[in-house]
């Protein structure tokens, strides 16, 4: 059985700077990262678009044109609370 990881992803559409808001993932496998990164995807690409997510090449495929990059960061441990990296999807 895996363990989940926690991670926050930082989404730089291309040719534009990143999103402020950053993507909170919670998962096992590249599938459940691929089905979160997909349903934040959404929220900036609505429907009715195809969107994919391409795990290995670090990309956000919408309508079959690479629309955006990811970059997955491990929370900072502070006291005993998780923050983002400053600077970083803020």
């Amino acid at each position: 059985m895996k363990t989940r990881k926690k991670l926050f992803a930082v989404v730089q559409p291309i040719g534009h700077r990143p999103y402020r808001e950053h993507a909170d993932l919670h998962f096992r496998d590249n599938t459940e990262l691929a089905a979160q990164l997909t349903t934040y995807a959404r929220s900036k690409w609505p429907s009715p678009q195809k969107v994919a997510v391409d795990i290995h090449a670090k990309q956000i495929i919408v309508d079959g044109t690479p629309r955006a990059n990811f970059s997955l960061h491990e929370y900072r441990e502070n006291g005993g609370q998780a923050v983002a990296l400053p600077g970083v999807g803020q």
